[in-house]
């Protein structure tokens, strides 16, 4: 900051930029005025005018000068309390302490600026308007920066720009400060207006000044324009090699949605996810895809976001889930609901993680040795599996962590269908067991019948059926009367088969009764046959 208030003083004392530019030797003077000889009387006294226009009056620079040893003053204590809230070597309480004393130093400096200031306001009518330009400048400075008064600032700085003799640079940094304050008061009418006048006078453009103009249309609803302005400060910051910064990404993006450009956002998302791969812009490119119908762009997406642990919440989890499911990635599918039942956010590490952590005492404040060097000890966390915290270990426990998803009907169904998917029937039927006992339906003891089934546990597949079937509320119980009867038909017990084929012809559905009518027919001759393979064993014996 003192920098700044250095050349700021240093503009203050400009000179007359070209006046000199023919003068070859000092015989091309004139010995009285220091002003070169070949220029008329007239002319000779207009420009000493406007020399002396340009030039502070010796009473107020005098003031200048102490009202910039002042800001001087006020900085050195901004830069020493900065220091000391980011030293190691201050407790808390010491941090305070010393804080409030540099918040007294800043005010003591920042208050003799002030009196400067006002004495030169007493006067101001009869101050030249170069000197005024300087008071409202100062004066605005601290209304913006010390006394947190915006309109108090604004309003100094459009004096300043009214006045005809003020230094040009700081005249027109004025409109762009002034064009800001503006804008932060949603005056976005007046605020467009003075940047526009800064845009006139500017020797040069920047981006953020393109930046700055599209964010005041775009609140004003103008969102050609806004997009006009935003797109000429992206092609700004690449021929000049610099960085579009993150938020102006975030705000062009935002303006081609408002403009129902989808496609070519998805470039822009591209771009920022390789500057800045922050979870949001995983989730919002990912729901890009999926409205622009790109499946396998959106689950890719995803996956990618859960491999890197940004996915926290229990939509992500399931939606991921689902996607891979569909994509014909069961595996994948049931390892990301497994996982999101044992995560915990937030404390995702990996394996034993331990690091060296500073030891407190009992007031909070970091313990040293007799040497003064920080006392630090080996703290690790006992975990688990694909850097998750362990479910109820210590650590969990003392952030009173939870997974990110619950083991309810929702999510032990999505785990069990994918886990069934994959052809992992063993720990598809734990789940379905778990599914059983929290729902009020037997479709859990249907689907666990027949993964039973087809792992050949025929005993086990008829006493998981007959319990779906007992509990009800079966969607088609039709279907589960079917493999009902087929497992007493391995078993030999077509009487029992019979029976349940038998009631899976009332089904509502034509391809049940069908099947169960055919099911019928084949016990019958399979009895049949069974039986006459008997008598013929008895004879022969």
């Amino acid at each position: 900051m003192r920098i700044v208030l250095t050349l700021i003083f240093t503009l203050s004392f400009p000179s007359l930029p070209g006046l000199y530019a023919n003068v070859k030797s000092a015989d091309d003077l004139d010995l009285e005025y220091g002003l070169p000889v070949l220029i008329s009387e007239a002319e000779k006294k207009k420009a000493l005018q406007k020399k002396r226009a340009k030039v502070l009056t010796q009473s107020t620079a005098r003031k200048v000068q102490r009202i910039v040893e002042a800001f001087d003053e006020a900085g050195t204590a901004e830069d020493e309390k900065a220091l000391i809230l980011k030293s190691e070597s201050y407790s808390k309480a010491e941090k305070e302490i010393e804080s409030k004393i540099k918040d007294r130093e800043i005010k003591v400096a920042v208050a003799k600026a002030q009196k400067e200031l006002n004495e030169l306001k007493e006067k101001i009518n009869s101050l030249k308007s170069y000197d005024k330009s300087m008071v409202w400048y100062y004066q605005g400075y601290i209304n913006l920066v010390y006394a947190d008064d915006l309109a108090g600032a604004r309003q100094n700085y459009l004096d300043l720009i009214n006045e005809d003799d003020a230094n040009p640079q700081i005249k027109l940094g004025s409109y762009y400060t002034v064009s800001q304050l503006f804008l932060a008061d949603e005056d976005f009418d007046n605020g467009i207006k003075y940047l526009l006048e800064w845009f006139e006078r500017a020797p040069e453009v920047t981006a953020q000044a393109y930046v700055l103009l599209g964010q005041a249309y775009f609140l004003l609803d103008e969102h050609e324009k806004a997009f006009s302005n935003l797109k000429r400060a992206k092609t700004i910051t690449k021929e000049d090699g610099a960085l579009f910064r993150e938020n102006w990404y975030s705000l062009l993006i935002g303006t081609m949605a408002e403009l129902g450009l989808k496609e070519d956002q998805v470039p822009l998302y591209e771009e920022v996810l390789e500057l800045f791969p922050k979870k949001k812009y995983f989730v919002n490119l990912a729901g890009l895809y999926n409205e622009l119908e790109r499946p396998v762009d959106y689950t890719a997406l995803l996956k990618t976001a859960y491999t890197k642990q940004l996915l926290d919440k229990k939509s992500e989890f399931q939606s991921l889930s689902q996607s891979l499911l569909a994509a014909g990635n069961p595996y994948w599918a049931a390892e990301v609901m497994i996982t999101g039942m044992s995560s915990v956010p937030g404390l995702q590490v990996v394996g034993e993680q331990c690091e060296l952590s500073k030891v407190l005492d009992e007031n909070g404040n970091i313990k040293t040795n007799r040497q003064g060097e920080v006392i630090e000890e080996e703290f690790c966390l006992d975990v688990y599996g694909p850097a998750f915290v362990k479910p109820g270990s210590e650590a969990a426990l003392e952030k009173d962590a939870k997974p990110v998803l619950e083991e309810d009907k929702q999510n032990l169904t999505i785990l069990a269908e994918a886990l069934r998917s994959a052809r992992e029937r063993k720990a598809a039927i734990d789940i379905f067991e778990k599914l059983a006992k929290i729902t009020d339906d037997g479709e859990a003891y249907i689907a666990m019948g027949n993964l039973y089934y087809q792992e050949d546990e025929i005993d086990n597949a008829i006493a998981a059926i007959d319990k779906g079937l007992k509990k009800g509320k079966l969607k088609n119980p039709g279907y589960a009367q079917l493999t009902l009867g087929q497992a007493y038909f391995e078993l030999g017990k077509f009487d029992d088969a019979r029976e349940v084929f038998t009631k899976a012809t009332e089904s509502k559905r034509d391809s049940v009764k069908k099947s169960a009518k055919a099911w019928l027919k084949y016990t019958d001759a399979e009895q049949e046959r069974v039986r006459n393979l008997n008598l013929r064993k008895e004879s022969i014996s």
